[in-house]
């Protein structure tokens, strides 16, 4: 569009227009001009026109109306909207005496104008006004002929459709106006709430003491608060290297950029209490606690991440201090049970001993067998804690395994008034650790055992089920409730049950026994309720075995 194309629609927008309404003054000169041009267009044509003439005092009406619309603007819509009924009686009198019609035909812009100022109102007074002051009139001086009243239909008709077609367009516009008004306050209203939503939502985020981060599918963070930022600080502490202090939960394996846990997030996996160590000062490092949620919409694509870190740098440090207290008590009572399961292993050998000093002595080295199988556990539990277990693999007979702890149990079952079961195959061939086995099994049926009621059953079934090794310890004791089972392989966790009834041990036998199953590739699994009794499976891949010919 060339300039001189937009100074013009810029000047007649300005003449035109006033304040985003139609500019009355612009419209009624324009409108006596049309009167004066169709004046002298009858002159032309008729012949000269006497000064004391209907012509004469119509234009002259026209024209006063005019100047009173540039006199007045303060009262513009009042006199334009009087002075539109004016202008048709006008356009009356202008053509009296003519026998040409076509100036009247310009009774279609005060209707117009009426039709947009009043509506179906002012479309009904432009009708009324063209009929009282143009075809009436019109119909009276010529005589009624199929011309005039031609003509009067044909005038009355244009000034109906030019008002009611405004007015039909205004009322349109009006309706549209009304519901994008509404429509823009329902949308201000919606502004608001967001805004007032985003405003809370931001002050929880900035509130609660845990570091928290919402990243775009970029992997960009797009919210941020505090404490995640004074913890990135202590990660990098140089943004300008791609450097990092993060470590494991050891705190002794240095993390990648690509293994942290926000770059996981990153790349949308979702995890739980995943601990890292922070810090390049080993001595003021933070220990957290991350997790991370996949952000989708409806359809299920993905939007990003949300991850979550939490200081957990006390706890971390209780744990080592009780670890540590654990260690030290349990070496320190390894010693002297030593000594004394020596030594009364060496009198019970004994022929010469009393039967009642005998049997006091064989209670004293059970219960020292125990308690050094107790410090023994704790010991592992404390050492591998985090750590997976070292093995020493080799093949194996696990039927073997599994009928040797079975018949060491059987005393425990007798004192327990429990009938103890077996159903193995004559052989096994396993690849594993027959010292660490043999444990696994001892703790599942002790526990079989331990947690019965007299009169009771434990059953211990080994074999190839569904192309898996799998060891079943199935007891009809006392059972595990739901609230507990996902606990159950927690180190020193004990049950709700167990602790009423006073049920001796240390809650460590299900966590050694879980990894030691773990350290041979399988998983162990419980099935159980209250006064139903349980079962735990240990399952082995079969890669892991070497099966009987």
């Amino acid at each position: 569009m060339s300039d001189w194309t937009q100074r013009a629609r810029w000047l007649v927008t300005q003449l035109v227009w006033n304040r985003g309404e139609p500019d009355p003054r612009v419209l009624q000169s324009t409108f006596a001009f049309l009167m004066i041009a169709a004046l002298v267009v009858r002159r032309i044509d008729e012949g000269p026109i006497g000064w004391v003439s209907w012509p004469v005092a119509g234009l002259a009406i026209g024209v006063a109306g005019s100047i009173a619309v540039l006199l007045v603007p303060r009262r513009i819509t009042i006199v334009a909207r009087s002075l539109a009924v004016v202008h048709i009686a006008a356009i009356g009198m202008i053509v009296s005496g003519s026998d040409a019609g076509l100036a009247a035909m310009l009774v279609l812009l005060p209707s117009i104008w009426l039709g947009l100022e009043l509506g179906m109102r002012g479309a009904a007074v432009a009708v009324g006004s063209v009929v009282v002051f143009v075809s009436v009139p019109m119909l009276v001086d010529r005589g009624v002929s199929v011309l005039s009243v031609e003509w009067a239909l044909l005038l009355v008709g244009l000034a109906a459709f030019g008002a009611f077609s405004t007015s039909a367009a205004l009322a349109k516009a009006q309706a549209a106006q009304t519901r994008a008004e509404a429509r823009e306050a329902e949308l201000a209203l919606a502004l608001k709430t967001i805004e007032r939503n985003r405003r809370s939502a931001q002050a929880i985020f900035e509130a609660v003491d845990i570091g928290l981060c919402l990243l775009d599918t970029n992997g960009e963070a797009i919210l941020i608060n505090q404490p995640l930022i004074e913890y990135t600080k202590i990660a990098y502490p140089d943004p300008a290297l791609a450097q990092s202090w993060v470590y494991d939960e050891t705190g002794q394996v240095h993390l990648s950029v690509d293994e942290v846990p926000t770059a996981r997030a990153r790349r949308g996996e979702e995890f739980d209490d995943v601990r890292v160590w922070i810090g390049e000062d080993e001595r003021c490092r933070r220990a957290m606690s991350v997790s991370s949620r996949r952000v989708e919409d409806s359809d299920g694509n993905w939007l990003g991440a949300a991850v979550s870190y939490t200081d957990v740098t006390d706890f971390m440090n209780a744990l080592q201090v009780k670890d540590d207290f654990i260690a030290l008590v349990s070496h320190e009572l390894r010693t002297p049970l030593t000594s004394i399961i020596g030594y009364v292993s060496m009198d019970l050998e004994m022929d010469d001993l009393q039967p009642m000093l005998r049997k006091h002595l064989e209670i004293v080295f059970r219960n020292a067998q125990r308690l050094e199988r107790l410090v023994e556990g704790l010991l592992e539990e404390v050492e591998y804690s985090g750590r997976p277990m070292p093995l020493r693999k080799q093949g194996t007979d696990l039927a073997s395994i599994v009928r040797e702890c079975v018949d060491a149990a059987r005393t425990q079952a007798q004192e327990a008034g429990v009938v103890l079961a077996a159903d193995l195959p004559d052989t096994l061939a396993f690849t594993g650790d027959p010292q660490r086995l043999a444990q696994l099994v001892d703790n599942l049926v002790s526990n079989a055992l331990k947690y019965n009621e007299p009169g009771g059953t434990a059953r211990v079934v080994a074999g190839i089920e569904g192309g898996a090794v799998v060891i079943r310890v199935c007891d009809t004791g006392i059972g595990i409730s739901a609230e507990d089972q996902p606990h159950l392989f927690t180190r020193f966790f004990r049950t709700y049950e167990a602790n009423r009834r006073a049920i001796q041990g240390a809650g460590l036998g299900l966590s050694l026994s879980k990894s030691i199953v773990e350290g041979h590739e399988g998983r162990i699994e419980v099935d159980s309720a209250p006064g139903r009794g349980s079962e735990f499976r240990v399952v082995f891949p079969l890669p892991a075995a070497s099966l009987a010919s």
